[in-house]
């Protein structure tokens, strides 16, 4: 069984992927930026092994995240989801005093891939993504 935490699992793509990959008997972690969407994020997911919480805006919280994340044990998979459209129409400065959508869209994931701990497997794509090979 492939452990996979899902970053934005709460709703939308993230929580289609987070069901169908419980569905095929992956054990999942579901990501949500607070308590309420932590509760909505497991009644839309059922089977999920749990939920992690924290707004990956926050340097902070983003760490809060991996922390929690490995609490959890090592992870097979991670899948970052998580962003924020380019619609806002004016600079929202994040607690860090950084642009929201670079604090959320680039930081975060890679201070979670930074910070949590490695899968046995990595692979690097040719944009310099990694990305996990899941066990068969």
């Amino acid at each position: 069984m492939t452990r996979v935490l899902i970053t934005g699992s709460a709703d939308g793509l993230g929580q289609m992927v987070a069901r169908e990959l419980i569905d095929l008997g992956h054990e999942v972690t579901l990501h949500a930026r607070n308590e309420t969407r932590a509760q909505d994020a497991l009644r839309g997911a059922p089977g999920a092994a749990g939920v992690v919480v924290g707004d990956l805006s926050s340097i902070a919280e983003t760490k809060s995240i991996a922390e929690q994340a490995n609490a959890s044990g090592r992870f097979d998979v991670v899948v970052h989801n998580a962003a924020i459209g380019y619609q806002e129409r004016r600079r929202i400065e994040t607690v860090d005093g950084l642009a929201h959508v670079f604090a959320t869209n680039s930081l975060a994931p890679y201070l979670l891939t930074a910070l949590i701990d490695r899968p046995d497997r990595l692979s690097t794509s040719a944009r310099g993504c990694i990305s996990v090979a899941i066990p068969t």
